[in-house]
């Protein structure tokens, strides 16, 4: 086996591949969340007037009718502020080495933004709890892995999915599902499910082994952790998980999301403007401001592993 040691080599080549982070970048579920009209973009946040549809319908009346007022509702999402850590390059390090390392750096803080909205937007959109009955939280019921955590069967999505639509959502074309990998696990292992299907490759890819989407829900996997305690409250992002800590997977509904991102700045200071270091050094990180929420706390939602 290879030794891996601290450091670069100065005057060997560098197969530019091995330097690549071993890390899953995926966000594919970002491209369905809902944008931010220009016109209501403000230097503070985002701001919209809703109007609360509030006509009855009548059937026979023979009463006069009395016109009323349609009131409504304002909305506002505060911006956030994106940034990297600055990384330093001094000429001594770099000035035998056979790759440019300054755009390797670059590259890497672009995966690092990249994968810090990622995880943001996971963790943002998420109820905290299960206390509001128009955000459904469940905990999964099948059998034990061995771990303590019980897998998610197909008959936990059904019940699910039958909560989900007491919501009475406007547009239940756009559910969607990030799913953690260990349900993916689960829902590929419930023998259950099959009998459901005439073909098993109906309910997943059998060559990829990705689960496809069913009874209403648009599935995406991702590797990104969203868990929740004992008591059911979201941990907080990054935190590391106890023993009683599940992971859970992530419903929302995309209409009532909301997602934009200003145009990142590069932020670099070159080492030709270092005059005082014995070994010139650059800098360089990027910034953003953005903004992610949910634009009422109604259709998302979480299935949360059990405890065995």
């Amino acid at each position: 086996m290879s030794n891996i040691d601290p450091g670069q080599w100065l005057n060997q080549y560098v197969a530019p591949q091995l330097l690549q982070e071993f890390k899953n970048y995926k966000d594919d579920f970002i491209a369905v969340l809902k944008g931010v009209p220009r016109a209501a973009l403000t230097a503070d946040g985002v701001r919209w007037n809703k109007l609360i549809n509030n006509v009855d319908f009548y059937v026979n009346n023979e009463n006069e009718f009395s016109p009323k007022k349609m009131t409504g509702e304002r909305l506002f999402v505060d911006w956030e502020k994106y940034d990297t850590d600055p990384t330093a390059v001094d000429d001594a390090e770099i000035r035998y080495l056979a790759y440019d390392k300054r755009n390797e750096v670059r590259i890497r803080h672009a995966e690092a933004m990249k994968l810090g909205i990622r995880d943001h937007v996971m963790w943002k959109l998420a109820p905290d709890d299960g206390s509001n009955a128009k955000m459904p939280v469940i905990r999964t019921t099948g059998e034990s892995d061995g771990t303590g955590r019980l897998r998610l069967t197909f008959e936990d999505m059904v019940k699910y999915l039958e909560r989900v639509k007491r919501l009475n959502l406007k547009n239940m074309n756009e559910l969607f599902m990030i799913l953690c990998p260990e349900h993916v696990t689960d829902l590929i292992l419930d023998n259950n499910s099959a009998k459901f299907f005439s073909d098993k490759q109906i309910y997943y890819d059998t060559t990829t082994g990705a689960v496809r989407s069913i009874m209403g829900f648009k599935f995406f996997e991702n590797n990104a952790v969203l868990a929740y305690d004992i008591n059911g409250a979201k941990k907080p992002k990054g935190a590391i998980l106890n023993t009683t800590d599940r992971v859970a997977s992530l419903m929302f509904a995309a209409e009532e999301t909301v997602y934009h991102i200003d145009s990142v700045k590069i932020l670099y200071s070159p080492e030709t403007q270092d005059t005082r270091s014995a070994d010139p050094t650059s800098e360089f990180r990027l910034q953003t401001y953005g903004l992610v929420d949910r634009r009422r706390d109604v259709g998302f939602g979480a299935v949360i592993s059990g405890i065995a």
